[in-house]
């Protein structure tokens, strides 16, 4: 009989130490931008009850995810993204003064066909804005995304914005009278950025739109520019819809708040950008990696001003923002911008031999104790082999301990990396090493 063989599932991977401290780096600078504009940061429940997950999308939703009975027979799925669960949480809190600010980064699930930058268990960030229907606040989700970004050092990118009631009053006005018929359409012009344009043509006849119709769609998407320029463009087309005039000035307005936050250099206002989701109802934004397009969007976001009254009995407007933190990985590692990092201990502590090895377990936990990252030899091996497996996992400084240098009260402190050491007494370490 054959030895088992123990393998990953199909799209999981797993996280090794030199990535786990680009990952551990990279949490920290996120985090760092979003205290810095107030939000505050929770930890929805990774496992939701299947109608919470099915409410936000549809039942169709269970061919996309994970879902299972537990063993009482209730059906629960693993959450496929945060804005759900902050949704739900703030839903029926009367209690929360607005605007409520939350944010996350943890781990999603989702059971997508394993792709170039997409696992079926992935980490993204999130940073959601409740209880406010002004463009400031819109503005604020996609600035805090533009800082996250320089936090990180990622200086080449765009951000793509639209608005969807301007393409939903656009379509009604050009005769796409019914609603599914619009979703429709959004959820092919939300194609604009993968595939050609013959194909989107294509795809938006099989739907039912005359060449007429798809020809007054492919001109429209394609105004793209500064924001002022695409809103003078957009004016010229004298539209008379009233969702479609109330999203032109959203972005009228949008535009002003973007300008006050210093953001209006890289904003670009793109009409092919509406992301297909359908809880998406007003802003909406995509931010892209310049020359890193196959990657995909490095973060994006928009209003949802309906959900909330999904979850629970208050109607409370919301925008949001959500970035990927393996596809922003690719775009540091590309750009070569993640700083050398490490997990080693800073010091590894040597025993010349067994009878000092009390006093270099004391040394260790008085280094630790110190606040210096520490380890020491736990396979009694010869000085020489400690070292050498010091050096092996990079740490940057040993300290050698002898009979001579107890009786002196020093220590022998090596640089590892110049080869170079010094006799310092025990209680300077701290400070030498921590320069």
């Amino acid at each position: 009989m054959s030895e088992p063989v123990f393998t990953l599932p199909r799209g999981m991977k797993d996280i090794e130490p030199s990535e786990m401290a680009r990952r551990l780096w990279l949490n920290d600078r996120i985090l760092e931008a979003l205290r810095r504009y107030g939000f505050q940061v929770v930890e929805p429940t990774a496992i939701e009850n299947l109608e919470t997950l099915e409410a936000k999308s549809g039942p169709d939703i269970k061919d996309e995810i994970y879902w299972f009975k537990d063993k009482a027979g209730r059906d629960l799925g693993l959450r496929f993204d945060l804005t759900v669960g902050m949704t739900r949480m703030v839903a029926n809190r009367y209690d929360l003064p607005e605007p409520i600010k939350l944010c996350a980064i943890s781990g999603m699930w989702r059971y997508d066909e394993p792709q170039f930058a997409r696992y079926r268990h992935f980490y993204q960030w999130d940073a959601e804005i409740y209880g406010t229907v002004e463009q400031e606040a819109d503005g604020e989700a996609i600035a805090v995304g533009m800082d996250i970004l320089e936090n990180v050092g990622l200086k080449k990118y765009q951000v793509l914005i639209n608005n969807r009631k301007l393409i939903e009053g656009f379509l009604s006005e050009i005769g796409v009278a019914s609603s599914e018929l619009r979703e429709a359409t959004i959820r092919v012009i939300d194609k604009l950025h993968k595939i050609p344009k013959q194909e989107i043509a294509s795809e938006l006849g099989k739907i039912g739109l005359t060449d007429n119709v798809v020809n007054e769609i492919l001109e429209f998407t394609s105004i793209r520019g500064k924001p002022s320029e695409v809103l003078g463009e957009v004016e010229t087309k004298r539209l008379k819809d009233a969702t479609a005039l109330e999203g032109y000035d959203e972005l009228t307005n949008l535009a002003e708040a973007i300008e006050a936050f210093g953001k209006s250099g890289k904003c670009i206002y793109d009409l092919s950008i509406v992301r297909g989701i359908g809880y998406y109802d007003g802003i909406v934004f995509e931010a892209y990696d310049e020359g890193g397009e196959d990657i995909g969007s490095i973060f994006g976001g928009g209003r949802y001003d309906k959900l909330c009254s999904i979850y629970g009995k208050r109607d409370v407007p919301a925008t949001g923002v959500a970035g990927g933190i393996e596809r922003l990985m690719i775009s540091l590692e590309r750009a070569s911008i993640f700083p050398r990092l490490s997990q080693s201990p800073k010091v590894f502590v040597a025993a010349v031999n067994d009878a000092v090895r009390r006093k270099t377990m004391e040394i260790v936990q008085f280094l630790r104790n110190s606040g210096v990252p520490a380890d020491f030899d736990l396979k009694r091996r010869a000085l020489a082999k400690q070292l050498e497996y010091a050096d092996s996992i990079a740490i940057p400084f040993a300290i050698i301990v002898g009979q001579r240098e107890i009786e002196k009260g020093i220590v022998k402190l090596r640089d590892m990396t110049k080869r170079k050491e010094i006799e310092v007494k025990l209680e300077e370490v701290p400070r030498k090493i921590l320069l």
